[in-house]
């Protein structure tokens, strides 16, 4: 992941003789005196007056300037015949302009500083063209010319603006996931020295592109930014330009308005973006305010007062960006357990497909000299499926992988000791007023007062595994053909899509009956004694193995065969799989149940009450979210195995007051109803998670509000 050791001897090098010549420029001509009115204003942009160091920023600026601009130039020469050769007497802002008007490449844009380049001597200008050819050597010039410029501009300069380097092994995954196709426009706001874009570049000639310069989109509030850009794509690829602007992104405008509306500009495929990081207070006021008024009549969301400038890139640049488009941005972790992440997360769960999350441990550094939690945030512009499952992931350290497919494919031990820690949620579980944090560790029951592993409370078994369930389950003509006493069948749910919300009823029972579903089980127990002697049921055992197949595994581990494992009704019962995340049920008509669900008998199962306080809480979304990390994915299923489920936390109703009981057992009854008959649920599951949070005194595990920057 460092730079190799050529490059940082080039950037060395680079940055040797730049400051060399900037100290010669600070000594001499018009730097010496009060500072010229012309580079007055460049300076005040930059929160700096007439000082020494001011003095030092300028004329380093112009160095560098100038040696981009005639890297540039170099690169262009063969592709425009009227381009002549530099030379060190050459007119050298009148070269950049006709390169300009010849490439159309906004790299070549004329800076303040430039206009210092006439009060270096001839010798020094010698230097800095023969040191062009230098960056063709690099294999990441984008990576060399950003270890220059964070020598040249140090960082609390660079703070102001919020500028770091991303990593190339970041770049290269960003790019990898955000690039489709090879046709695949994209968006760079804030590149940089170009590492996302030449990242991005190098991925699509990959896929295919012939020219895939003029499909990168970039901006940059500095100068120094478009030209290292400039000049390093122009070395990842050949041909043509990229479409490089200088302006404040959030002042460029996504959409036109004409006589039939609002019309979205050129919009591109796919944005990968390493966004300004300036915290809040380091806005101007009247920054923050336009930031805030633009974005948030863009995309109808009443952002934070406190945001910080990369939540205000993230939205603005959605609106470049066509329906289906990726986005792939690093930010810092904030977002997820501060104030104004509230606002924030809920335009990412309403808007986008949140495909993952990958937070970087603050030990690895990612920046160089900065101390920062940074996450990789990977989304897609369109709604997501209601089974959509976003993956978090905790890394301690980068491990050995070229895409995000496989960094989601990596096994990490869910350990003390592991490099990461990974888990898939349903995204429609996601709470913006929840700190996600949560969801990137596992969670240690004993740290939550209160709460007991599962099996400290109740029996928790799967349900019964027939072999072969057209044998075993039955329905009313099945009876009326057969001759089975009524003593050996037992009422029972085979699908768990029958079931119409959280309760199964007496009465859902004899509707599916009457419906001709299956909802008898062969039950071959007599006084909780298997019946060996086949008499009684001699007539349905030879029609069944005649008309099916007995000669199976299971079926030779029973004995007699047609004996199934003894279960009793539990009052409690868990869906195996779900699309829609965990579900418990009571079952309040007694039925047993297949192993496609687990079944839960609470120690005090006759006291309905407890009963009916423990589904409240297992139905909350703070449970379901706990359940769903621990959860499997099969083919957009989640699977909870039995393991999960016997050490999932969860209350013990026995400790609770007898009032909190009630209103518990009430709330579940509520949920139960509302499921039934409109299906929305929401409201109720908030008032559940609402009095959990005061009963385990949980601080939304931990309230956003708490966290204010």
């Amino acid at each position: 992941m460092e730079a190799d050791v050529e490059q940082k001897e080039l950037a060395c090098l680079l940055i040797e003789t730049i400051d060399g010549i900037a100290s010669n420029l600070c000594k001499r001509g018009s730097l010496t005196g009060e500072i010229p009115a012309r580079y007055k204003q460049w300076l005040a942009d930059r929160n700096m007056d007439d000082s020494q160091r001011s003095r030092e920023i300028l004329s380093r600026a112009c160095v560098f300037d100038f040696y981009l601009k005639s890297a540039l130039y170099s690169l262009h020469e063969s592709e425009h015949e009227g381009l002549a050769e530099l030379s060190v007497n050459a007119d050298f802002q009148a070269r950049f302009a006709e390169a300009e008007r010849a490439s159309q490449n906004k790299g070549f844009e004329l800076s303040d500083p430039a206009d210092l380049i006439t009060e270096v001597v001839e010798s020094e200008i010698q230097t800095v063209l023969a040191l062009r050819s230098a960056l063709n050597a690099t294999s990441h010039p984008a990576e060399t010319l950003s270890m220059v410029y964070e020598r040249l501009f140090v960082q609390e300069d660079r703070r102001d603006l919020g500028q770091f380097a991303t990593p190339n092994y970041i770049s290269n995954i960003l790019a990898e996931w955000a690039i489709d196709d090879a046709g695949d426009t994209v968006l760079d706001p804030g590149v940089g020295a170009g590492m996302l874009s030449s990242a991005a570049v190098t991925e699509k000639i990959q896929q295919g592109a012939t020219k895939p310069l003029q499909d990168i989109r970039a901006n940059d509030i500095d100068e120094l930014s478009i030209s290292m850009a400039a000049v390093s794509l122009k070395l990842v690829d050949g041909p043509g330009s990229p479409v490089l602007e200088k302006g404040n992104f959030l002042d460029i405008t996504a959409h036109d308005w004409t006589e039939s509306g609002r019309i979205q500009t050129e919009p591109v495929d796919a944005v990968v973006a390493n966004p300004p990081y300036s915290r809040s207070q380091a806005l101007e006021v009247d920054l923050k305010s336009e930031a805030n008024q633009t974005v948030s009549g863009e995309t109808g969301i009443d952002f934070h007062g406190k945001s910080p400038l990369y939540v205000y890139f993230l939205a603005h640049a959605a609106q470049f960006v066509a329906e289906g488009g990726r986005l792939a941005f690093i930010i810092p972790s904030g977002f997820m357990e501060t104030a104004f992440g509230v606002p924030f997360k809920r335009y990412l769960v309403d808007q986008f497909q949140i495909d993952a999350i990958v937070q970087l441990d603050e030990e690895e550094n990612t920046f160089r000299g900065v101390r920062t939690t940074t996450s990789l945030v990977f989304l897609q512009y369109k709604q997501a499926p209601e089974d959509h499952e976003t993956t978090f992931i905790n890394l301690r350290r980068w491990p050995d992988v070229d895409s995000l497919d496989d960094l989601c494919e990596t096994d990490f031990d869910n350990d003390s000791d592991a490099d990461g820690y990974r888990v898939d949620l349903l995204q429609r579980l996601l709470s913006p007023e929840d700190n996600w944090q949560h969801y990137l560790s596992p969670t240690e029951t004993d740290e939550i007062t209160g709460l007991k592993d599962f099996t400290d409370i109740a029996t928790i078994k799967r349900g019964i595994a027939t072999g072969n369930n057209s044998l075993f389950c039955l329905n009313k003509s099945d009876r009326a053909e057969h001759d089975i006493p009524d003593r050996f069948l037992k009422p029972i749910i085979r699908s768990a899509k029958d079931i119409p919300g959280y309760e199964i009823t007496q009465e859902d029972w004899e509707g599916w009956k009457d419906g001709g579903k299956d909802v008898w089980l062969l039950y071959a127990y007599e006084n909780d004694e298997k019946i060996t002697d086949r008499g009684p049921l001699e007539e349905y055992l030879s029609y069944a193995e005649s008309a099916f197949d007995t000669d199976r595994e299971l079926f030779n581990r029973r004995n007699p065969w047609y004996c199934v494992d003894k279960r009793e009704p539990a009052p409690i019962l868990a869906k195996y799989m779900s699309r829609t995340g965990s579900q418990f049920i009571y079952n309040d008509a007694e039925l047993r149940t297949l192993n496609n669900f687990h079944i839960i008998d609470p120690d005090f199962d006759s006291d309905e009450q407890q009963v009916k306080a423990l589904l409240a809480y297992l139905n909350s979304n703070i449970v379901r979210k706990e359940i769903s990390k621990v959860s499997r994915s099969y083919s957009g299923l989640k699977k909870i195995e039995l393991g999960a489920l016997k050490s999932a936390p969860v209350i013990d109703p026995r400790e609770l007051e007898s009032s909190v009981v009630d209103r518990l057992a009430t709330l579940f009854d509520k949920l139960e109803k509302r499921d039934r008959f409109d299906g929305d649920v929401d409201d109720v599951r908030r008032d559940i998670d609402d009095m959990l949070r005061d009963i385990l005194e949980l601080s939304v595990e931990s309230d956003p509000s708490v966290a204010e920057d």
